[in-house]
């Protein structure tokens, strides 16, 4: 179990004063990205992603995101389970990391950063979307599955379909490629 502790920083913060969706995400995978690279795996590739944010941090406020270790299919998935507890120690958010190694033969987004990867996907996902950082009463659950590979300079298109007033399915593309699908639901 690895605990990492960041701070939210006034970059990271939407207009209404708590940290953005993006951001918080982006700070889930970098940690399970930290504890995989501290075990000594190399190379990863994000495969999917799922999160449950209870309560949003505002600006200053630290959160830790504590890290442990899933069941592993050595050969080909790491599993990384995540919880998301504010300063006094009290859960706010858990997450679910699935990563594929290099030699699977399945493919996945492994050009670029997976935090920052991560938070691009979900900031274009938002750009089309209602505002969901100014709902911060609200729970929120993203669950992202990447498809294909992509590049930093990728060009990509986003669609959304709204399923109900509280879901939302959305989907990336590169040409014929899929790169990204997924579901945003707020309760």
């Amino acid at each position: 179990m690895n605990t990492f502790e960041y701070t939210i920083n006034p970059e990271a913060v939407a207009s209404d004063g708590m940290v953005k969706i993006a951001s918080i995400c982006g700070f889930i995978v970098n940690a399970a990205h930290r504890t995989l690279t501290e075990e000594g795996y190399g190379m990863c590739i994000l495969s999917r992603c799922t999160f449950e944010i209870d309560e949003r941090p505002k600006s200053g406020d630290s959160v830790n995101i504590i890290v442990n270790k899933g069941l592993n299919n050595i050969v080909t998935l790491l599993n990384r389970y995540v919880s998301l507890t504010d300063s006094e120690g009290h859960e706010i958010g858990r997450g679910k990391i699935e990563w594929l190694l290099p030699n699977s033969s399945q493919k996945g987004l492994s050009a670029e950063n997976p935090s920052r990867l991560t938070r691009r996907f979900i900031n274009k996902f938002r750009s089309i979307m209602p505002d969901i950082d100014s709902a911060a009463a609200l729970q929120i659950r993203i669950d992202l599955e990447f498809k294909e590979s992509a590049r930093r300079n990728n060009d990509f298109s986003v669609a959304f379909k709204k399923i109900c007033d509280s879901r939302f399915f959305f989907l990336a593309r590169s040409g014929p490629d899929t790169l990204c699908r997924g579901m945003l639901q707020t309760a």
